[in-house]
């Protein structure tokens, strides 16, 4: 690298400066602002070009086109970039391209019939938070900056004035044909850059390259070597350290001419942008980051996991991605609203992080969801001692208002690359593995399997399929009968759901939880009861009592506040008697989260002279409390209990008990699901009031088949 020296004249000099400031021109350049337009712009999905999604009305300043014109074609604009420049442009925009990542280019703007040519520098910074390979791209007029190094290439006393005036630090920089360098001509700007005086600097350039970060010193002689190769303007951004200990970030710009022996000659400018790019950094962080939490949010999510899965694609390692979401949070919500929430939420994410190690990454994507992606495991057990922390920590308790909260978690685990090899996969199979985690009862985790796949599958076809025959009155509706456990004497019918779809049952046990799950509970209560009220009319019409009809009723409808409501417009349109219907709950629906809004409804419909059964009783967890604060009017005992009556000693005792206990509240028992006389005889030996089951009538939509068991059941 070589350096040459020269004693500047300062008295002349000075006085050349003072009369450079004083023109109108060095006022005008160092008073004004440079003009600018910003757009965004996006491939296209159908022909894979890039349009124009905004542009600001400051296009017409400088482009020469207004917005208007321009509309979404970029091709109009790229149409005014000169032909020599174009090449230039179009290789940064492939490479940025290629690489995702910041690109800068200067070029001409040619001139409208009025208007001169203009020199334009471009930015463009990626957006892969928005479909379509978006970008950002600001296009900044530097006409001004262009002519002014021109003027001062032709005023060397002129070029010194204003250049010690601008921001930053102006120099000339020399490539010789022999390959070595040379500053010259620094301005005093150097001491502010460099905390070197500027003779110092133009002596022995050494010390500034000392300062450069080592890993941007090959890159920025590269990008030197070739703006001198293409005599295109130099543009590169580097880190340093100055001789105080200070971090910075420079900016350096050069326009370059080839002199007439072949060496290259840039007139150059470098500024400090340490405060620009803090600033950038903060916005970059705010937009990463989740307000709330400070954890990383979905965009800084997305891309650190892709970091992770090329990492494990290259050296063939795996990771391990858990969806994390808080069972019940939204009772915190609701009952001490959502600043007690967001408390709740902070401490989640304090408590997470600290049961992951350092080099996992932590986020939030939403509501009470959360993400810890392990980016190298050794294997599953590793897996699951994190998951054991994670459960472990989050159950403690939360002090919040004089509230000790807690909340248990539901987690779904994938494997990358195994289940994956995109970000989009790999949340989407551990959002497959977290649905079932909370259909298994919540407070649980599953590891994501392509038979989940298949199954929530085909739970989105059910679910579309249901919805159409909901809206279709596609259900039917089978009647089994109900007994006295005594005499056989027929009593009632239960009312229960079937559905066919393509000639295939769908079991009650698969599309009622759907049902629940999809928000489809309600309006498929609703049709199903007006079918029951209607076939139990119509058997009604043949002169035989079909007795009390028994529904069995979802936590959802009871949830409704005007369901009691909809039950009595219902049994009025059909006429059938309110006494005569029964409304059929299950313990877990009546003593789980919503239980006082549901015993409300409960004792609405007693009002209007409907009864109440308890169903699958002994499965939940129902005491004597509950059932007198809701009023039950009859107890049925499940089917798993009478299975096994006479070899299983404990299902004996349970069934016992239960009738007793019937009988001690003033309350009916049914026993469900007899299929053998011994078990008859057990019950009526024990004093049972009614029985259902195969040993007495399947299930049937076919009112035919109906008509003619109350004929036989009249006649015994």
């Amino acid at each position: 690298m070589a350096t040459t020296s020269a004693k500047p004249e300062l008295d002349r000099r000075s006085a050349a400066r003072a009369r450079a400031l004083d023109t109108p021109a060095a006022r005008l350049i160092l008073a004004n602002p440079l003009p600018f337009a910003v757009m965004r712009v996006s491939r296209g999905s159908s022909d894979g070009r890039y349009r124009i999604d905004y542009i600001s009305e400051s296009c017409k300043t400088v482009w020469g086109v207004s917005r208007a014109e321009v509309g979404d074609n970029l091709r109009l604009l790229w149409n005014r970039v000169h032909p020599d420049d174009m090449p230039h442009l179009s290789d940064r925009l492939r490479a940025a391209e290629r690489s995702n990542h910041e690109w800068t280019a200067t070029f001409r703007i040619r001139g409208t019939d009025n208007s001169r040519e203009k020199w334009a520098v471009a930015r463009g910074l990626p957006r892969p938070d928005l479909p379509g390979d978006a970008w950002n791209v600001t296009v900044t007029d530097i006409t001004a900056q262009i002519q002014a190094y021109a003027d001062l290439q032709a005023s060397e006393a002129r070029f010194r004035a204003l250049a010690e005036n601008i921001p930053g630090a102006v120099f000339r920089y020399r490539l010789r044909v022999d390959g070595t360098h040379q500053i010259f001509d620094m301005t005093p700007g150097s001491v502010a850059i460099w905390e070197l005086p500027a003779e110092e600097i133009n002596n022995d350039p050494a010390p500034i390259w000392q300062m450069i970060h080592p890993e941007d010193v090959p890159p920025m002689l590269e990008s030197v070597d070739e703006s001198a190769r293409t005599l295109q303007p130099w543009h590169y951004i580097w880190r340093l350290t100055t001789p105080s200990g200070q971090f910075k970030w420079l900016e350096g710009r050069g326009l370059p001419r080839r002199e007439e022996n072949g060496d290259t000659v840039w007139h150059s400018v470098i500024i400090d942008v340490t405060a620009q790019r803090k600033k950038d950094e903060e916005i970059r962080r705010l937009a990463e980051r989740d307000e709330l939490t400070g954890l990383a949010n979905r965009t800084l999510l997305r891309r650190r996991l892709d970091e992770a899965l090329r990492q494990r694609l290259a050296d063939g390692g795996r990771g391990a991605l858990i969806l994390l979401d808080l069972d019940h949070f939204k009772d915190i919500n609701d009952t001490l609203g959502h600043d007690a929430g967001d408390i709740f939420l902070r401490a989640t994410a304090e408590r997470l992080t600290e049961s992951v190690c350092h080099q996992d990454i932590v986020a939030r994507i939403g509501g009470d969801e959360f993400v810890a992606v392990l980016p190298q495991i050794t294997s599953e057990d590793a897996v699951l001692a994190t998951i054991g922390r994670i459960a472990a920590r989050l159950s403690d308790e939360v002090h919040i208002e004089g509230h000790a909260l807690s909340s248990s978690v539901s987690m779904g685990i994938v494997f990358f690359p195994r289940d994956g090899q995109t970000p989009n996969t790999l949340l989407k199979h551990a959002d497959i593995a977290l649905f079932e985690a909370k259909a298994s009862g919540r407070q649980t985790h599953v590891f994501f399997s392509p038979a989940l796949r298949e199954t929530r599958e085909r739970r989105r076809t059910l679910a579309e399929a249901l919805r159409t025959a909901i809206a279709a009155d596609a259900l039917s509706i089978a009647f089994q009968p109900i007994v006295a456990a005594g005499s056989s004497n027929h009593r009632g019918f239960e009312a229960l759901a079937r559905w066919t779809l393509d000639g295939q049952p769908i079991s009650p046990a698969e599309f009622i939880p759907l049902a629940e799950e999809t928000g489809l509970a309600v309006p498929l209560g609703k049709v199903l009861l007006a079918r029951t009220l209607r076939l139990a009319v119509r058997l009604a019409a043949t002169g035989i009592d079909p007795g009390m009809i028994s529904v069995n009723v979802s936590a959802a409808q009871l949830r409704e506040p005007d369901f009691a409501a909809t039950v009595a417009a219902m049994l009025k349109e059909h006429g059938f008697p309110a006494e005569r219907l029964e409304i059929e709950v299950t313990e877990t629906v009546v003593f789980g989260r919503f239980a006082e809004r549901i015993a409300l409804t409960l004792r609405e419909l007693r009002k209007l002279g409907t009864r109440i059964a308890l169903d699958d009783f002994g499965t939940g967890y129902a005491s004597l409390a509950h059932l007198k604060r809701i009023q039950v009017d009859r107890l049925k005992i499940d089917q798993s209990f009478v299975r096994d009556i006479e070899s299983d000693g404990d299902n004996a005792v349970i069934v016992r008990t239960v009738i007793g206990l019937a009988k001690a509240l003033g309350m009916d028992v049914v026993a469900e699901g007899i299929e053998t006389h011994e078990q008859l005889a057990f019950l009526r030996r024990h004093g049972c009031d009614l029985a259902q089951g195969y040993l007495f009538g399947r299930p049937t939509t076919s009112e035919t088949d109906l008509v003619s068991y109350l004929n036989a059941a009249e006649h015994e």
